[in-house]
C-alpha cells in the first residue's frame, strides 16, 4: 500500500465523521442564516465609505458625505450588530433536523431563549435592551442557546409531552398547541438560569461567558499558530478531493466571523480594530485564484508553460481563477492526489498567511475592517476593499508573486514533463494499449 493509500485510510474517515457531525453542522448551517442580512450590510457598508477608502472623500461636499453616513450608517444596527440573533435561530433551526421536531418552533424557542437571558435596563420608566449582546459579545451564549434550547424542546416533543389536539383541528393551530409544553419548559429554565446569573459577579451569562469562554476561543482560534493549522489541513483535504474550507470552516468559521464582527463593530465606532486574524483577513489574502493561490499557477503557466497540455488547460481555468474559482484548475490539472503539486499547494497559502500577517502586525497594512467581501471579487480590489486602504490591496499583489515564486519551479518541472509527452505520442500510446 503507498503512502497516498495509507494518508486517504487515515483522512477520510476523519473528513466524513466532521461532516457528518450534528453540533458542527448545524453550527455551521447557522451561521450561514444570518450571510444574506450581513452580506447586505457589507455592502452597504462598503459603499458608504467608497469615499474614504479611494481617497477622495476631500473633494466631495460635507452635505454629501452626511447623507452617505445617514441613509446607510443605520443599517449596521439592524444587520451586523444583530448578528447572535440570526445565529440562535439558526442553530436552534438546523438542529432540529437531526433531533426529529419542529424546525420554525425549535428556532423561535431558542430565539425567545437567548432574549430570556438579556439584562434589560431600566431608565425613567423605560425599558433598553443591550444591543452590543446582541452581536459579537453574544455570540457564545448565541450558539449554547440554540444547542439547549432545542435539546429540551426536542426531548419533551418526541416523549409525547404535549398538549394533544383533536384530528379536527387543522394542522397548523394543532402544531401550535402540541409546542406549547416544550416550550415553555424550555423558557422556564432558561429564566430560571437568568436569575441565578443575578447573584453572581457578572450578574448575567453574557458577561459570564464572554470573559471566561468567548474571549479565550476566540484568541487562540484566531491566533496565528492555529490558522497555520487550519490551512495544512484545509488543504490537504483538498487535495484528497475533499472539501477542506467546508469540513475545516465548520470548526474556525464561528471564530473567525465573531472576530470579524468585533472588527465591524470597532471600525464603525472609530475604535483601535481588535484582530489581524478574521473573516475577512482569510478571503482575501491566502486564497488569491481560490484555494492553493492558484492565480499564481496560472499566471506562470500562461507566460512561461511551453507544453500545449500546460498551455491549454490554463487557458480554460485563467477567467476562473481571476475571480478566485479555483474548481477547474483542481480537477483540471489536476491538484487532487498529484503528488508533483502537493508542496506548492500546501506551502503557498501557508506562507501568504504569513506575509500578511507580519505586514498587518507590523503596521504596513491596515487590519481588515470585518467586512464580508463578495468572494469573487479580483485580486487588488477585495484587498482595497477589505482594509479600507491602498495597501491591502498592494499587499494582495505581493503575495501573488510569492506565490509565482513558490509554484514556478514545480510547474517548470510538470511543463517538463507534458513536453516529453509530446514529443513521444507513439510511445504514449503503447503505454495506454498496455
Amino acid at each position: 500500500m503507498s503512502l497516498t493509500d495509507k494518508i486517504t485510510q487515515k483522512m477520510m474517515p476523519l473528513a466524513t465523521a466532521i461532516c457528518e457531525n450534528k453540533h458542527l453542522t448545524s453550527l455551521r448551517d447557522g451561521f450561514m442564516v444570518a450571510f444574506p442580512a450581513t452580506m447586505f450590510a457589507s455592502i452597504m457598508m462598503i459603499i458608504q465609505n467608497l469615499p474614504a477608502t479611494f481617497g477622495f472623500d476631500k473633494f466631495l461636499p460635507d452635505g454629501f458625505i452626511t447623507f452617505l453616513n445617514d441613509f446607510f450608517g443605520p443599517i449596521g444596527n439592524a444587520t451586523m450588530n444583530v448578528t447572535a440573533l440570526f445565529v440562535t435561530f439558526g442553530v436552534g433551526y438546523h438542529f432540529a433536523k437531526y433531533l426529529k421536531c419542529s424546525k420554525i418552533y425549535a428556532g423561535a424557542v431558542s430565539l425567545a431563549s437567548f432574549l430570556l437571558l438579556l439584562p434589560f435596563k431600566t431608565v425613567k420608566g423605560q425599558v433598553y435592551m443591550p444591543t452590543a449582546k446582541l452581536g459579537s459579545q453574544g455570540m457564545i451564549v448565541a450558539i449554547l442557546t440554540g444547542f439547549l434550547a432545542t435539546a429540551i424542546f426536542a426531548y419533551l416533543e418526541n416523549k409525547k409531552i404535549t398538549i394533544k389536539m383533536p384530528k379536527q383541528v387543522p394542522p397548523g393551530i394543532a402544531t401550535s398547541f402540541t409546542s406549547i409544553i416544550p416550550s415553555a419548559a424550555s423558557l422556564l429554565i432558561f429564566n430560571t438560569v437568568r436569575y441565578l446569573f443575578t447573584f453572581t459577579s457578572w450578574g448575567n451569562a453574557f458577561d459570564c461567558l464572554f470573559n471566561v469562554l468567548q474571549q479565550p476561543l476566540v484568541g487562540l482560534g484566531t491566533s496565528l499558530p492555529a490558522t497555520l493549522v487550519a490551512v495544512v489541513a484545509a488543504q490537504l483535504l483538498w487535495w484528497f478531493g475533499v472539501h477542506g474550507q467546508m469540513i475545516v470552516g465548520a470548526i474556525t468559521e464561528p471564530l473567525l466571523q465573531t472576530s470579524n464582527l468585533e472588527n465591524y463593530a470597532a471600525f464603525q465606532a472609530g475604535k483601535p480594530l481588535p484582530h489581524i486574524i478574521c473573516s475577512t483577513f482569510m478571503g482575501i489574502f491566502p486564497l488569491i485564484g481560490g484555494n492553493g493561490m492558484t492565480l499564481g499557477v496560472v499566471l506562470v503557466s500562461l507566460f512561461l508553460a511551453r507544453s500545449l497540455r500546460l498551455k491549454s488547460t490554463m487557458k480554460m481555468v485563467a477567467v476562473p481563477a481571476f475571480f478566485n474559482i479555483s474548481e477547474p484548475i483542481t480537477f483540471g490539472l489536476p491538484i487532487v492526489l498529484n503528488p508533483m503539486v502537493l508542496i506548492p499547494w500546501i506551502l503557498a497559502p501557508v506562507v501568504t498567511v504569513l506575509t500578511s500577517y507580519y505586514a498587518i502586525y507590523l503596521g504596513f497594512v491596515p487590519r481588515p475592517i470585518g467586512v464580508t467581501i463578495v468572494w469573487t471579487t479580483p485580486v487588488f480590489l477585495s484587498g482595497w476593499i477589505g482594509t479600507a486602504s491602498i495597501a491591502g490591496g498592494i499587499l494582495q499583489l505581493v503575495n501573488v508573486a510569492v506565490s509565482i515564486a513558490i509554484w514556478l519551479p514545480f510547474m517548470m518541472a510538470i511543463d517538463k514533463t507534458y513536453l516529453a509527452d509530446e514529443a513521444n505520442p507513439v510511445t504514449e500510446s503503447v503505454a495506454e494499449n498496455d
